[in-house]
């Protein structure tokens, strides 16, 4: 399988984690998979997919000081030069609307946007192909609770916790400061 064998992916986040699910053929046994990915994505990815934003607000001809309030969320390739964009808009009642785009033909120029359109899903395609076969997978920010929590579990995997180790520390025969004497 390669990149050009991706049909759709989606991202869904929550407040815990986040979801991407990828569609693809495999061409070997002539079917589509799909897969369904929780790992951090690769920071490339993000930058990939905000790209799409604004092809979004175009389609829906929102003006320039409400393209903000719409984001992309995943592509479908309707056909191999038609691709249909989903996402998402925030109204001016604080409401969140999923939306679609019609197809959108890469061949032709019907909004004006088709050629840089094309490069930009290319690249999103080659960001969700590296997340499917884990060559982009991004690092996750550890946040101060899981580093207490990884602590804790390393201190009852070693068996050793800080106040055992600053008591030896304390029982240690060390010289103070004024007893050290550096070699002549």
């Amino acid at each position: 399988m390669d990149s050009e064998n991706i049909l759709s992916m989606k991202f869904t986040k929550t407040k815990t984690e986040s979801l991407i699910t990828v569609s693809y053929f495999v061409p070997e046994i002539n079917r589509n998979r799909t897969e369904e990915i929780t790992e951090q994505p690769h920071q490339d990815f993000f930058v990939a997919l905000t790209r799409l934003n604004r092809y979004l607000a175009e389609v829906f001809y929102a003006s320039e000081k409400k393209a903000s309030l719409y984001s992309a969320t995943g592509f479908k390739y309707s056909s191999n030069d038609k691709v249909i964009l989903t996402g998402k808009v925030a109204t001016e009642s604080g409401s969140i609307v999923g939306i679609s785009t019609p197809a959108i033909n890469i061949e032709e120029d019907t909004y004006g946007f088709e050629e840089d359109f094309a490069e930009d899903v290319a690249t999103m395609v080659l960001e969700a192909y590296g997340l499917l076969t884990g060559k982009k997978v991004g690092v996750k920010q550890l946040t101060i609770d899981d580093s207490i929590k990884t602590n804790e579990e390393d201190e009852k995997e070693q068996g050793y916790s800080e106040e055992q180790f600053n008591d030896d520390l304390a029982k240690e025969d060390t010289p103070g400061n004024d007893e050290f004497v550096l070699p002549e």
